[in-house]
């Protein structure tokens, strides 16, 4: 089974995704059509590339081989986000996590234009998602704000459809106030147990095959509830 090794980057971008990954073609066609563009200074170009780049993205059928867990969160919850990868992987799931994608980091800190920026962002994001079987979101004060939960979790529904594999977790007292009903559309846990019980459940109903659990020195802190 080829793996989605995400945390590796290559000497060419180009080659950042071997051909086990879903999607590697349309982020290698991406990267050369946003070369060229960049030659002929012409801005409109990188949007047709990014639209060309999610057309070839929406015909793959297939899913990923294994269970994978993407972790949706707000900056200012990164410390939410790593524990319940940690729960993840601790039930037997891969994960991706947005800081620890060495690629993300590097996308951030590039000196090309703010448009090549944001594609090239959620380029990656967009092959995380296509690679990942599952996908959960931090809902803290701290999420309403976010821009990239919302597309995040859509694209998950989008891509999965099945509502069982999308949840998301509410910090104390959130899922009263939250006005974002689009939420109630996946499993919603109000606790660190209601996390572990939908691993749990999804790892026996998906048939998921037990990944070897990372070391985490020392393991993150639980939820607060």
């Amino acid at each position: 089974m080829a793996n989605f090794d995400w945390q590796q980057i290559p000497r060419d971008l180009l080659e950042r995704y071997d051909d086990g990954v879903l999607g590697y073609q349309a982020w290698r066609q991406l990267l050369k059509s946003i070369r060229e563009v960049l030659r002929a200074e012409a801005p409109d170009p990188f949007l047709m590339a990014f639209d060309e780049f999610l057309r070839q993205l929406n015909q793959i059928s297939r899913g990923p081989n294994g269970c994978r867990v993407f972790v949706s969160h707000q900056q200012a919850d990164v410390l939410f986000a790593e524990r319940i990868a940690y729960l993840a992987n601790q039930w037997g799931f891969e994960y991706w996590l947005d800081v620890h994608d060495p690629m993300l980091l590097l996308a951030k800190q590039t000196n090309l234009p703010p448009v090549v920026q944001s594609i090239l962002i959620a380029a990656i994001i967009e092959l995380a998602l296509l690679n990942c079987t599952h996908g959960i979101t931090v809902q803290t004060t701290n999420a309403q704000q976010s821009r990239w939960i919302p597309y995040e979790f859509g694209r998950a529904k989008r891509r999965w459809l099945v509502s069982t594999q999308v949840a998301s977790w509410f910090d104390n007292g959130i899922y009263a106030v939250s006005k974002a009903d689009y939420l109630k559309l996946g499993v919603c846990a109000r606790s660190e147990r209601d996390v572990e019980l939908w691993l749990a459940a999804e790892s026996v109903r998906c048939q998921c095959p037990k990944v070897k659990p990372r070391q985490w020195i020392p393991p993150p802190n639980h939820l607060p509830n």
